[in-house]
């Protein structure tokens, strides 16, 4: 039978230690149930620590005696203290101890070289776009206009399906694929815009394009693999490949897009997995592949049996002329993964994306994402196949496209008038965004900051830069601006650069 005796329990600040807030949704009783929880999970009371009394316990904190009491009633039943007759409630004699928590939580939030256990650290990350949901003024790296979405359209769909008899099939289990429904959508809607032709079942739904580029690099690299990438590229595809273990080799990029010249030189020494490859509006610097370099590219994937990932995230926005093909859709070989977004081109929170390759890669692929995600939101990814079957994306593409362009041209011809002398730009062909290089002496993050202050959301560079490449320059998105906000967001650019 354990002995009980009176410790400095009885002396703890129990006024300032149970707070309980008479307004709350939950009961005074447990609330001060959980304090004394959590006092004991912290380490401040000990296995057997006597319990002030509920007259005591009562007075201190302001509350009725059987308050108290119904309180120590739940701590006895939940298993966190026992009931001694005649001597009071005491913790549970047979908790494991534990060690009083010395360290403030702020303190402990800092103090990174003392983690609790160890897991894999990843490098950069993207930037905080939460911040872009919290000001109405952002120029951000090149993402659509939300407000041009037809939304209302989607969502409209959206609940027609999840009323009918058949739509809330939809509600149950589905193919990790995605929709069937959708996935033909896509297979017309890549044939009549990229010349594409792909079925159905070479086609898997993803959230976004991010989670194509994961998938296909988990499936193709192993540890020590390596993979050619450009020397400026998607941040996150880096870490992605990083992640999966594998070297990156940098190869050149210029206006042309990657230099498939220097990577020959380099196959010719190197064993080469895969190449990561933005050939339309390459990231971050916009600049296409030109038709030469592609095919050459093609040649060296058939004879050095590499994989090519062709991230083709926003080939519907072009404006000067007609797109080059996608080099999938010019692959004879099926040397290439072929990753697109809807996201990019709809609403960046509308996780829809989709990733085409040979049919057992895709399975692969498939059995891939079922063991980080079940499957996707069937009943959007329906609402989204209607409205490519009404045409309604078309429609929003071309309308879309229009006031791009527009915006393009209104946002370059500023940068020309306002930033000549420190802001460097060619005019991009498409995209939703335009590369600036700014003067050596622009303190980028400072210049981010000094935007913040003055409400307008800029991002400071540092997400485009690797071991490789440290240019002080940014992508600057034209596209989610209206012309008024254009101005606005310019004006304060412009004064804080001045």
């Amino acid at each position: 039978m354990p002995i009980f005796i009176k410790t400095t329990a009885q002396m703890l600040p129990y006024k300032s230690l149970i707070l309980v807030e008479r307004n709350a949704s939950v009961a005074l009783h447990i609330q001060v149930c959980n304090s004394f929880i959590a006092l004991i999970t912290n380490g401040t009371l000990q296995p057997a620590d006597l319990l002030p009394s509920s007259r005591i316990l009562a007075d201190l904190i302001g509350i009725n005696r059987n308050t108290v009491k119904l309180a120590y009633e739940e701590l006895i039943s939940q298993g966190w203290a026992e009931s001694m007759e005649r001597k009071g409630v005491f913790v549970l004699s047979k908790l494991p101890i534990r060690r009083s928590k010395t360290v403030l939580p702020e303190e402990e939030k800092n103090n990174t070289s003392k983690e609790s256990f160890s897991w894999k650290k990843l490098g950069k990350t993207a930037p905080n776009e939460n911040l872009q949901q919290q000001t109405m003024l952002a120029i951000d790296d090149g993402f659509p206009d939300v407000r041009l979405a037809p939304v209302d359209v989607l969502m409209r769909e959206y609940r027609s399906l999840s009323r009918r008899f058949h739509g809330r099939n939809f509600l149950k289990y589905g193919s990790a694929m995605g929709s069937e429904h959708l996935r033909h959508s896509i297979c017309n809607y890549l044939s009549h815009s990229r010349g594409l032709i792909v079925a159905a079942e070479n086609i898997l739904i993803t959230k976004g394009s991010q989670m194509g580029i994961y998938l296909a690099a988990q499936l193709l690299l192993n540890n020590g693999d390596n993979i050619a990438v450009g020397i400026s590229n998607y941040s996150s595809a880096d870490e992605t490949f990083k992640y999966a273990g594998a070297n990156l080799l940098r190869i050149s990029v210029d206006d042309n897009g990657m230099d498939v010249d220097e990577l020959e030189v380099v196959l010719q020494h190197k064993k080469i997995k895969a190449v990561y490859i933005i050939p339309h509006h390459h990231f971050p610097t916009t600049v296409t592949m030109s038709m030469e370099r592609r095919l050459k590219l093609l040649n060296l994937a058939r004879e050095y049996h590499f994989a090519i990932i062709e991230d083709d995230y926003d080939f519907d926005f072009h404006y000067d002329n007609k797109p080059y093909l996608p080099l999938a859709g010019i692959d004879h070989n099926h040397n290439v993964i072929y990753i697109g977004s809807i996201s990019k081109t709809f609403a960046p929170a509308l996780r829809i994306g989709f990733m085409t390759g040979p049919v057992a890669f895709v399975e692969d692929g498939t059995s891939l994402r079922q063991l980080i995600d079940k499957q996707g939101d069937t009943l959007l990814e329906e609402a989204f196949a209607v409205l490519f079957d009404d045409g309604e994306m078309e429609r929003h593409f071309r309308k879309s496209l229009k006031i791009y362009k527009q915006r393009r041209n209104l946002f370059c011809d500023i940068l020309q008038s306002d930033f000549k002398n420190v802001i460097q730009f060619k005019i991009p062909e498409g995209g939703l965004g335009v590369w600036t290089v700014f003067d050596e002496k622009i303190d980028m993050t400072k210049m981010s900051q000094e935007a913040s202050k003055k409400g307008l959301y800029i991002g400071n560079g540092s997400f485009y830069k690797n071991e490789s490449f440290a240019a002080n320059a940014l992508r600057m998105g034209f596209a989610s601006l209206k012309e008024n906000e254009m101005i606005e967001a310019l004006g304060i650019l412009k004064t804080i650069i001045r």
